[in-house]
């Protein structure tokens, strides 16, 4: 029985560590962009996620306009980010079937955040060709990585910094700040691209909130598969 629970124990810690959290989402941008690629390829203009437009335009205003540059410059800062991460770490070894594990944590949160969110009102969507059926199926796997990477790995780590070290707030009630303030920062954000609704606004607010404790808790990587999968239930209600 000891056994057992130490098991688990080193899977909960070990998997919501940076290392595999980037290791399990490699794939997944991997298909966003050979998705873009592919679907766009006799297209004049490329339909990508709101959250990477974002991230793409902090590198346009610091002068980095050539792609081939930027993207240099995200994949070394992923690599390393990855190889520090399990240096730190100090493990034997990567286990394999710990992302077999975190895909299936990642559907069943996916799954429970789906059924959360229902009680409070249903997106109005309105997918009507097989083209527009693959091109929101890529932009819900952009989603997951973009904008849980800017509304909570960087943004939740940001307001803590403030929190803990500027305001002195103790760990908890500063995580509790940090996830709300992120939470409705992720709301606002899709004001830019939907008419306001409140109870779409509440909804994606109480979304972020869930979303950020998943991160909190369990790691990047696991709250980027929950974020996709809760895309494509979304997506799959629609059809």
């Amino acid at each position: 029985m000891t056994r057992k629970v130490s098991l688990m124990h080193q899977y909960l810690r070990s998997s919501r560590t940076i290392h595999y959290s980037l290791i399990l989402t490699l794939p997944a941008l991997a298909i966003y962009e050979f998705g873009i690629l592919f679907l766009f390829q006799d297209s004049f203009f490329e339909l990508r996620n709101s959250g990477e437009i974002l991230l793409w335009s902090v590198f346009t205003k610091l002068g980095l306009n050539n792609p081939y540059i930027v993207s240099t410059i995200l994949l070394s800062i992923f690599l390393f980010v990855m190889i520090r991460g399990y240096q730190v770490e100090k493990k034997p070894g990567i286990n394999a079937n710990y992302f077999i594990y975190m895909l299936l944590e990642g559907m069943l949160w996916g799954g429970v955040i789906f059924i959360a969110l229902q009680l409070f009102t249903q997106l109005p969507l309105q997918i009507i060709t097989f083209e527009e059926k693959l091109s929101n199926m890529n932009l819900a796997i952009g989603a997951g990585i973009f904008e849980e990477l800017i509304f909570r790995m960087i943004l939740i780590s940001a307001f803590l910094v403030i929190l803990e070290r500027g305001l002195s707030l103790s760990s908890n009630w500063a995580a509790l700040i940090a996830i709300f303030l992120a939470a409705c920062v992720f709301a606002a954000f899709h004001l830019f691209m939907e008419m306001y609704s409140f109870p779409i606004f509440t909804q994606r607010v109480f979304g972020g909130v869930l979303l950020g404790v998943l991160y909190r808790y369990r790691g990047y990587g696991i709250s980027v598969y929950s974020h996709i999968i809760f895309n494509f239930l979304i997506l799959a209600e629609s059809w």
